[in-house]
């Protein structure tokens, strides 16, 4: 099973990296950018280049995929083929020795053992946090699933499971179509993955508490803005790149859910990452 290996040492050699040069990620003056007066950043400059050029698992990723195809296909018929939960742990454990796995809960064990993809997540995650807390993610996901409002990022934003809608016309019937997908899911929990893992490596909901006490008034509303804006363009500027470059390694189609999953991965890691750069930049520690 050495390519679903392959895949679990690529997303842990990107969540490593991302968080090494994660406070080089944002640069500028901040009294600079409220003395401007101006709605748009005039000097806080994001390079996201730190990671595209010289991240060796984005560069290396089509040798790393080359010839592997066939047998990665293999690997993940034989994983989805256990006959419970506990034996796919064992077979996935071996593979990558993670076994924090075994102690997920029943409430993500049956969504986990069909979807390898955030099974990789989990791994970098428990790979890479001290003091791993598998309870931390069992209550983002009953958030996501069971929850009215859904999970509730650091900056009070929703992410809400899709839904059926409740019929009252022609129209609702319509919409039923664009709101439940695979895809949808896939990016949702992964990103709730990386999400409860980056909240807690940077520890960002305390260091984001502090900054909304730290300023105040039309400052206080154009910089929590930004919070997320920068967010935005770091998935923006990450997640087309390594889409294209994970799609460009096959030599023919990838399942579009393992590439949705890993694109989801790295791309919201790279947000967390900005965050914390954003929030160092103002000073917050």
């Amino acid at each position: 099973m050495t390519g679903v290996k392959k895949l679990a040492d690529f997303q842990d050699r990107f969540f490593n990296v991302v968080k090494e040069k994660s406070t080089k990620l944002l640069k500028g003056n901040i009294a600079e950018e409220l003395a401007s007066g101006k709605d748009f950043p005039v000097s806080l400059k994001a390079d996201f280049s730190l990671l595209i050029g010289e991240i060796n698992a984005l560069a290396e990723t089509r040798n790393m995929f080359k010839g592997i195809m066939v047998e990665l296909k293999s690997d993940f018929n034989d994983l989805l083929k256990s006959k419970n939960y506990d034996e796919f742990t064992d077979n996935f454990t071996d593979l990558v020795q993670i076994d924090q796995l075994r102690r997920l809960p029943g409430v993500l064990r049956g969504i986990v053992h069909m979807e390898i993809g955030l099974t990789l997540s989990f791994v970098a995650a428990t790979k890479n946090l001290q003091g791993f807390r598998i309870e931390e993610y069992e209550h983002s996901f009953n958030q996501y699933f069971f929850s009215k409002d859904g999970y509730k990022t650091v900056s009070g934003n929703l992410i809400t499971r899709p839904q059926l809608p409740k019929i009252g016309g022609l129209e609702d019937i319509k919409a039923l179509g664009n709101r439940i997908d695979a895809e949808r899911y896939i990016r949702d929990m992964t990103r709730i993955i990386v999400e409860t893992s980056g909240d807690k490596l940077y520890d960002l909901r305390r260091r984001y508490g502090d900054f909304v006490a730290t300023y105040h008034g039309e400052s206080k509303k154009k910089l929590i803005d930004w919070f997320d804006s920068f967010g935005d363009l770091a998935e923006a500027s990450l997640l087309p790149v390594i889409e294209g470059i994970i799609s460009g390694a096959f030599s023919f189609q990838l399942n579009p859910l393992i590439a949705a999953a890993i694109g989801t991965f790295c791309s919201v890691t790279t947000r967390k990452a900005t965050e914390h750069s954003y929030l160092t930049l103002l000073g917050i520690s």
